[in-house]
């Protein structure tokens, strides 16, 4: 059986439609007006897709909060968190490329190291019938990046820039804490 198959047979065990999962699919929606917004002139739109953004920040701890507290806890959660966590930060930092400073060249490390997470936490599920959690380190580095891109929304440049330097160590940190538990579960799995 294919990978998708199995992701497909993990994600129909557990429900859908729980209020966590909703959370999560709104933090992508929040994208739409956080781009049109900081694209726009007037202190009222930045504070505007600022809160939007910090509303898009926190909606990951609550939907992980709630499944947990509602016993929602699902594989689709599972899988969905991770890659909207990834969708929201990437376009968040490809928009203040765009439209402010940030350095583009960030992208050359964010993709790569975001497409080896996904791809194999994926392969894992589909081998090991089971999808793992986010790691400790990856949701750091997720916050780290997410308060990097929201000191570029205010243009902080020199907290900025400190934070960005805080940023790429975390991700080295994660992409390491995340490869040793891949070839540690490969193992388990052959």
């Amino acid at each position: 059986m294919t990978v998708l198959k199995e992701m497909g047979m993990l994600v129909n065990r557990t429900p859908i439609f729980t209020v966590a999962n909703v959370l999560t699919l709104v933090r992508v929606l929040l994208l739409v007006p956080i781009f049109f917004l900081i694209r726009r002139d007037g202190q009222a739109a930045q504070n505007l897709a600022l809160f939007l953004v910090v509303l898009g920040w926190l909606t990951d701890g609550l939907d992980g909060y709630l499944a947990r507290r509602l016993g929602q806890i699902s594989e689709l959660g599972k899988i969905l968190d991770p890659i909207v966590d990834k969708i929201f930060v990437l376009f968040l930092v490809l928009f203040l490329i765009l439209l402010r400073d940030f350095p583009s060249w960030i992208l050359f490390i964010m993709l790569p190291r975001d497409v080896l997470i996904l791809g194999g936490g994926f392969y894992l599920a589909g081998k090991r019938k089971t999808v793992e959690e986010s790691q400790v380190w990856g949701k750091i580095t997720t916050n780290a990046l997410t308060v990097t891109a929201i000191a570029y929304l205010l243009r902080w440049r020199p907290v900025a820039s400190v934070l960005l330097g805080l940023a790429l160590v975390l991700m080295v940190i994660s992409t390491w804490s995340y490869g040793r538990l891949f070839f540690r579960k490969l193992q388990e799995v052959s």
